[in-house]
């Protein structure tokens, strides 16, 4: 594969301002990934706008490394999205902490020995893939076990333990670290547990940059699938950054994005211009998706002013099952508390109820006086 010759001597400046920065996740390999930059207009406008691209590292290779080296002689911000390979599960999680470790490190030698350099280090932090199987199987009744038995996640403190480790490893060497999340964990957050976490496999991390998923893209006829911007509006307060989505090539991928629809042009929009209320850092799923349909350049034009308007009942679907989820936390939080102080209003109701059944049979007409002791009499 061969490049266009370059002549990239300064730093970019942005466009816009005022405009958020846009990262783009790139899944691509190979081939595949090379073609997308080659004799493609995108890289003058990436430099132009700041925006940067967080690259899958699927394969440590040469092709890899060969758009890496052109991304940087452009200037474009470079993220190193961190998967695993298939058979490993793709993105971390409280199993596979010690192939986390592993894959960062492996990743770190090969960026050193080929030459290339990233601003961040992106951790995927999703469940296990044999657990959303199963829970896609048994639905509910799945969750709720996994629920009842999540005080028994031995896997929890050793892996946080260990993946807070590693992100103080990844910042002596030089990189941020970007960590991309569900935004059921600001819930988890919210109520002060670590229920979710426990339950789901996942871990909260104290990263850089935290980015909360909130794609609209949901494979759901009954809500037209589309989530209608609810996800962004109900949890962006709480997110650092924001990911929107989901525009897929057609090139296909096993990942946790299988299976989602592609948004229309329209509704990509819309959540563009949501998240931008919340953040000024928005990631986008995916930069293949968005040239093979043609929209990159309307991005360029997008009106950051404008005003982003989520579906309102669909919104008010998302609130609902947020204050449940709420609710159940905070009540699987304090519920030893509570039921230790529900005995004692219990013990205290009881003990009133004979205090007063003793009092009123005492004062009650006919009843037998009390004897009184005789008065001793006076010796004159």
């Amino acid at each position: 594969m061969v490049y266009p010759s370059l002549d990239v001597t300064s730093e970019p400046v942005r466009l816009s301002v005022g405009r958020p920065q846009l990262i783009f996740f790139c899944e691509l390999a190979g081939p595949a990934l090379q073609a997308l930059f080659v004799d493609q207009p995108i890289l003058p406008a990436l430099a132009a706008s700041g925006d940067g691209v967080a690259i899958a590292m699927r394969e440590l290779d040469e092709a890899t490394a060969a758009v890496a080296r052109l991304l940087n002689r452009y200037h474009i911000p470079l993220i190193a999205w961190l998967l695993l390979p298939p058979d490993e599960g793709f993105w971390f999680n409280l199993q596979n902490y010690p192939q986390a470790v592993e894959r960062y490190r492996a990743f770190h030698r090969w960026a050193q020995a080929v030459g290339v350099q990233f601003q961040a280090v992106g951790l995927d932090i999703e469940p296990p893939t044999s657990e959303l199987d199963r829970i896609q199987r048994w639905g509910g009744r799945d969750l709720a076990r996994r629920v009842w038995l999540s005080s028994e996640n031995v896997l929890f403190a050793s892996a946080r333990a260990a993946y807070t480790e590693l992100i103080a490893e990844i910042h002596h060497d030089g990189y941020e670290v970007h960590t991309y999340q569900l935004p059921v964990l600001a819930d988890d957050r919210r109520a002060g547990t670590t229920l979710i976490q426990r339950a789901l496999d996942i871990v909260d991390l104290p990263a850089d940059l935290e980015v909360l998923i909130c794609y609209s893209s949901a494979p759901l006829e009954a809500l037209g699938n589309d989530l209608g911007g609810a996800l962004i509006t109900g949890y962006g307060a709480a997110a650092d950054s924001i990911g929107v989505g989901i525009l897929s090539g057609s090139t296909v991928r096993d990942s946790s994005s299988e299976g989602l629809p592609s948004l229309s042009w329209d509704a990509f929009e819309r959540d563009l211009l949501l998240a931008a209320r919340h953040t000024d850092t928005i990631y986008v799923y995916s930069l293949d998706g968005c040239i093979e349909r043609g929209l990159f350049s309307r991005l360029v034009a997008i009106d950051w002013a404008a005003e982003g308007h989520a579906v309102r009942w669909k919104r008010g679907l998302v609130s609902t099952v947020r204050a449940l989820i709420l609710v159940w936390l905070l009540a699987a939080r304090f519920s030893r508390l509570l039921f230790a102080w529900l005995g004692w209003g219990l013990f205290a109701i009881l003990f009133a109820r004979q205090a007063r059944a003793a009092l009123q049979r005492g004062n009650a007409p006919g009843a037998t006086p009390t004897p009184q002791p005789p008065h001793e009499r006076t010796v004159p």
